[in-house]
């Protein structure tokens, strides 16, 4: 691999990692069965997102967590190959470079 080619990889690596729901999605999917149903993981982001029991969050919060999810992080996040999305099933599973997940997470993840 050249370097221009492998700097290209690390800035979609940081892109993937730049949004705090992408990050929520990943350590979810890592932290539970895989494949997640889009709706569960939509819970989990907004479980971290407000650092309080789903039961506290409202209903409309995790509609729009799920919305962007689906519009917006998923799409990216399969595009760079860290999930499959199933749209017929709604299910989320991470792909084969979870190992580059796991690597570049534990980095970037400030608990």
């Amino acid at each position: 691999m050249d370097l221009q080619q492998a700097q290209r990889d690390i800035d979609a690596i940081f892109e993937m990692f730049a949004h705090h729901r992408r990050r929520y999605a990943l350590r979810g999917l890592r932290m539970h069965d895989n494949p997640m149903a889009l709706a569960d993981l939509a819970d989990e982001v907004a479980i971290r997102e407000n650092e309080a029991p789903i039961t506290e969050i409202s209903p409309e919060a995790v509609k729009r967590i799920y919305l962007s999810l689906y519009h917006t992080h998923i799409p990216k996040l399969e595009d760079a190959g860290f999930v499959q999305y199933d749209q017929d099933r709604d299910s989320v599973v991470l792909s084969g470079r979870v190992e580059q997940v796991e690597q570049y997470q534990e980095l970037l993840t400030v608990e």
